[in-house]
């Protein structure tokens, strides 16, 4: 990998760690910078709100220049699972992709288009009981995650996960790493602000970013089988 992208994605592990996006929990592959996990805790006020899921970002050797893979790993009835989902900000659009753009900007945009209900390819169509359903049955799946016990332990206490950070399949977890993961807030143990002006922007940003590249997408999801 290029000495470009270690640098950068160094940075913004440091920046995540300092400032993590609203509900959402990052962090790279100890044995592997390029791959980053991520856990959106489901917002308030929606289908998801009781779910923990697992997603996957995977990042180019010539990042920052070229966008990430990005791949939801835990069942949510709004994308298929373990498939590289088309949104403006992935590897499906090279040519919009910016890269000022962050690792936190792509993953509040992946959750502004997740709790919308615009297609594109990756994304099914479910209903909100379905929707609660897996939210529900996400922890239970969850637990059965090799990597998500070992690179989230903290979402799990005593056998039972819960909704807040602390340290996400087929790739293996080392427990050493040159850079120490984010954990929870040591004064109060529960996540960072899950609301502001911050999101709010963001959402406005890349929401328009997402409808600029819908219809592309949808043309291709219907012709695939």
């Amino acid at each position: 990998m290029s000495a470009c992208a270690v640098k950068r994605l160094s940075a913004e592990l440091r920046n995540v760690e300092r400032d993590p996006p609203p509900y959402i929990t990052p962090r790279p592959l100890p044995s592997d910078i390029l791959k980053w996990y991520f856990v959106i805790r489901g917002p308030k006020d929606t289908p998801y709100e009781t779910g923990i899921y697992m997603g996957k970002l995977v990042f180019p050797e010539d990042y920052p220049f070229k966008p990430p893979a990005i791949y939801m790993c835990t069942p949510n009835g709004r994308f298929r699972t373990n498939v590289k989902l088309c949104l403006s900000m992935s590897d499906f659009h090279p040519e919009t992709w910016n890269p000022v753009w962050s690792v936190s900007a792509v993953l509040t945009g992946l959750l502004s288009f997740m709790v919308g209900s615009e297609d594109t390819f990756g994304s099914i169509g479910t209903s909100e009981a379905e929707k609660m359903k897996m939210a529900k049955c996400s922890h239970e799946f969850n637990q059965k995650d090799r990597i998500f016990k070992e690179l989230f332990p903290d979402f799990i206490r005593n056998g039972v996960e819960r909704g807040v950070p602390g340290r996400t399949s087929g790739d293996s977890v080392k427990t050493k790493t040159s850079g120490q993961l984010p954990e929870a807030d040591s004064r109060t143990g529960k996540p960072p602000q899950e609301s502001g002006l911050a999101l709010i922007w963001w959402i406005a940003v890349l929401l328009a970013l997402c409808f600029g590249a819908w219809k592309v997408c949808s043309v291709i999801g219907a012709s695939m089988p």
